[in-house]
């Protein structure tokens, strides 16, 4: 008799058990299938073709990712670029080499320029930045769940898949999604070790992920002040970690990182590369030489780098709404001693990047799981918590929204070639990923592009010749920074006169679903940069 009663309560506490875990599982894969197919719209977005051949992100067809892939494939592991490290060289390289087993890359021999091969290994580079952007949402679920939160977590993890400035650039095969995404395991991992300082194993993983995310984007690295800090946080506690995991801590990160970048220590010298500013190259420009030198003059002007990622950047990343509940977490945040690795982190990483002349709306991506938790935090603080959380869900899916529209219809630079009767185009400044695909005639250093139109730059400042190009193009990146800067210098004198020359104009401003995003970060505006237009009525009748 005596059995069956202990059996009963342990019954039902293992049927609770188990629903517990069946509805933890279910959660977690509904926010991993909403971050992934929000990721999945718009992927097939600027991508190199038979009438592009590069890509409309200025990163993803030159050495960053392409040319470092094209050389592990060909000449071995290493990848000859270190401006980055090699994780997401390495990933990209499994999952070309996966499409190719798999016959999915296009075979086509291109003698002028392999754009299919550029456009191949740009997709399993996205391939990746997709798979990594949706497992964030996951790390961020898992996150609050360690600091307690149940609904609230859901909310997290939803914010993130819906978070636009990583939703957008999920879509991009470049390092700053992959480095995220191993940030927030590696603040989950710290946060599981939080609250089991006892078990080894999460204090290990915690430092391995840290390890992996400095072998992605090296400033990442710095998460591991999170672990370090729980781990002398976690000794004032009753179950105590062992006083070793310290040091061992710090070995097993650099370790992963040495794996995921061999070549660091296998080819030290081209690791650390050259300070020189004139070659950009390696290790030592980019965390040491870049941040003193600037953008050019994307960030002049811009005043104090942390009220700009404050006021700016973040805004665009998150929505207001999301970045003040974020904030708003933390007051509750500080008071967790769980917490105070994540404060620490974030922390840190923030008076870092507001000290750089580099200011990229990118660079705040990792500040995101952190404030997405905190945000959590407040929403189920407040009164009538689902209330909130359908206000910050409504603004994270109209953010969402402003990214995904121009992924998802034609860019105005592929319209711009579509005008007819154009044999002549001007351009401010050499064909890139800011001008439309016109063949570049007479530039040696430029690749061949297939349409028979006959390009001419014409700098801006310099006269513009008797017989005008039937159209001339300029897109945002040509002309903002120099109008902001010197609203009546050279750049708005150049457009004068070309409205003066020309006998018709045309201007594409991008349509937005929240307000104030007329004037965006630069890295925020690659998918739809406002272009303007001169044409001659009797050479271009159809405006694009």
């Amino acid at each position: 008799m005596a059995s069956q009663t202990e059996s009963g309560p342990n019954n039902l506490q293992a049927e609770m058990a188990k629903a517990f875990k069946l509805q933890n599982l279910r959660d977690l894969l509904g926010v991993f299938i909403l971050a992934l197919v929000v990721r999945c719209i718009g992927f097939g977005w600027g991508l190199p073709n038979a009438g592009r051949w590069g890509s409309y992100h200025p990163d993803e067809s030159t050495r960053q990712i392409v040319g470092a892939v094209v050389s592990v494939l060909r000449d071995g592991l290493n990848p000859h670029f270190f401006n980055y490290p090699s994780l997401c060289v390495y990933a990209t390289s499994v999952i070309f080499t996966v499409m190719q087993v798999l016959g999915l890359t296009d075979q086509t021999v291109v003698p002028q320029y392999p754009w299919p091969l550029v456009h191949d290994i740009i997709v399993a580079g996205r391939v990746f930045s997709v798979l990594c952007g949706a497992l964030t949402a996951v790390c961020v679920w898992g996150m609050a769940r360690e600091v307690g939160l149940r609904r609230g977590a859901i909310l997290s993890g939803v914010l993130v898949a819906l978070c636009p400035g990583l939703v957008q650039h999920s879509h991009f095969a470049t390092v700053d999604v992959p480095a995220t995404f191993f940030v927030a395991a590696c603040l989950w991992a710290t946060l599981r070790a939080m609250n089991y300082p006892a078990q080894t194993k999460w204090w290990i993983w915690s430092a391995i992920l840290a390890g992996l995310a400095a072998g992605t984007k090296y400033n990442a690295g710095l998460v591991i002040i999170a672990p370090l800090v729980a781990l002398v946080v976690a000794q004032k506690g009753e179950a105590k970690p062992a006083k070793w995991l310290i040091p061992a801590s710090i070995g097993l990160a650099a370790l992963a990182f040495f794996v995921t970048t061999p070549y660091s220590l296998l080819s030290f010298s081209e690791f650390w590369g050259d300070a020189d500013p004139k070659k950009e190259s390696g290790f030592a420009f980019e965390l040491l030489v870049h941040p003193r030198l600037g953008s050019g003059d994307i960030f002049e002007g811009t005043g104090l780098g942390w009220i700009y990622h404050l006021t700016f950047n973040l805004p665009f990343v998150l929505t207001w709404p999301l970045l003040i509940a974020g904030l708003g977490g933390i007051v509750w945040a500080a008071k967790d001693r769980r917490q105070w690795p994540l404060l620490a982190f974030a922390l840190i990483y923030f008076l870092i990047i507001g000290g750089s002349n580099v200011r990229f709306m990118r660079y705040t991506f990792l500040l995101v799981p952190p404030l997405m938790v905190w945000a959590g935090i407040t929403a189920s603080r407040l009164p009538k918590p689902m209330i909130w959380a359908g206000i910050l869900g409504l603004f994270a899916l109209l953010g969402t929204g402003n990214v995904l529209n121009p992924m998802t219809d034609t860019d105005m630079r592929d319209r711009a070639v579509r005008s007819s009767g154009v044999s002549t185009v001007g351009l401010a400044s050499l064909p890139w990923f800011g001008t439309p695909p016109y063949q570049p005639e007479n530039f040696n250093a430029m690749p061949q592009y297939p349409h028979p139109v006959q390009v001419s730059v014409h700098k801006i400042g310099e006269p513009l010749p008797a017989n005008l190009p039937d159209v001339f193009v300029m897109s945002e990146f040509d002309y903002r920074e120099q109008l902001r800067l010197h609203p009546d210098g050279d750049v708005a004198k150049f457009i004068n006169t070309l409205n003066q020359r020309y006998a018709k104009s045309f201007k594409y401003r991008p349509q937005h679903l929240l307000p104030g995003r007329d004037f965006a970060p630069h890295d925020y505006i690659y998918t739809h940069p406002e272009v303007l237009f001169w044409q001659s009525p009797n050479k271009a009748p159809n405006s694009p």
